[in-house]
């Protein structure tokens, strides 16, 4: 276990993984390996970068404007903005982002299982970008974005339910056989 008091200003190995808390902002590289747990109570700032190599777990207290690079499965828990850039692993990353959503998301290599919830605001322009890398499966949970209202992706079936009232529908296409 690593504990910071203050800012981290200067780079932090963990090859075995371990716990690693950071009073403060992180402004330098972090590398853990194997199961890793990083808690950060203020910002991952522009020239920082965490880098991770086994499951991981983060959590960021303020911004996120940095860098962070898995490998395999992740976790990321970010208080507020996210304007970075996020690469993320196999088999499975999970995000929350509890402000607005500027940054990127790409895969590392080929894109697997993502999730990712934004409280605030995530343009359409930005979650294009992350269904441009064809995912497995990307499921997003959006507060506020400018994407035209409605369900995604439409298709033959869709179920909309709001305020205990819900709407079904069911389209059926047939075609006709010649009688004989």
């Amino acid at each position: 276990m690593m504990v910071i008091e203050g800012d981290c200003n200067e780079n932090l190995e963990a090859d075995e993984g371990g716990l690693i808390h950071i009073y403060g902002n992180l402004n330098a590289t972090i590398e853990v390996r194997g199961i890793s747990e990083i808690i950060i109570t203020g910002d991952l700032g522009p020239q920082a970068e965490i880098r991770a190599v086994g499951i991981c777990r983060i959590f960021i207290g303020g911004r996120f404007t940095g860098r962070l690079h898995s490998v395999d499965s992740l976790k990321v828990w970010i208080e507020s903005d996210f304007d970075g850039i996020l690469k993320t692993g196999t088999p499975h990353t999970d995000i929350y982002v509890g402000g607005n959503f500027h940054g990127e998301i790409l895969p590392d290599e080929k894109g697997a299982l993502l999730g990712l919830t934004v409280v605030g605001f995530a343009s359409q322009h930005s979650l294009n970008r992350i269904k441009d890398y064809n995912y497995t499966q990307f499921h997003a949970s959006i507060g506020i974005s400018d994407v035209a209202p409605g369900l995604y992706p439409q298709t033959d079936y869709y179920r909309r339910i709001s305020n205990r009232n819900s709407y079904n529908r069911w389209c059926v296409r047939t075609e006709r056989q010649p009688v004989e």
